[in-house]
């Protein structure tokens, strides 16, 4: 095998070993944005439900004192 021929090896197991370091680091990043999105589903789902409830108290609120007879 020629210098030339090794040195290309050389530099192409360079760059597998480069891509591979990347790709697990891409994957951990992959890791963290999920569990990132999934927290942030989860609390947009309480606050769905918070909004829910109070719209149905103000409903029952604006029944109770918009409908009642007024004096005058």
């Amino acid at each position: 095998m020629s210098d030339r021929d090794r040195s290309k090896a050389a530099e192409l197991r360079a760059e597998r070993i480069k891509w591979r370091g990347h790709s697990r680091l891409t994957s951990q990043a992959s890791r963290n944005m999920d569990q990132r999105l999934r927290r942030m589903n989860e609390r947009a789902s309480e606050l769905d439900g918070r909004l829910r409830r109070h719209a149905a108290e103000g409903v029952i609120w604006h029944r109770k004192w918009d409908d009642s007879p007024r004096l005058g």
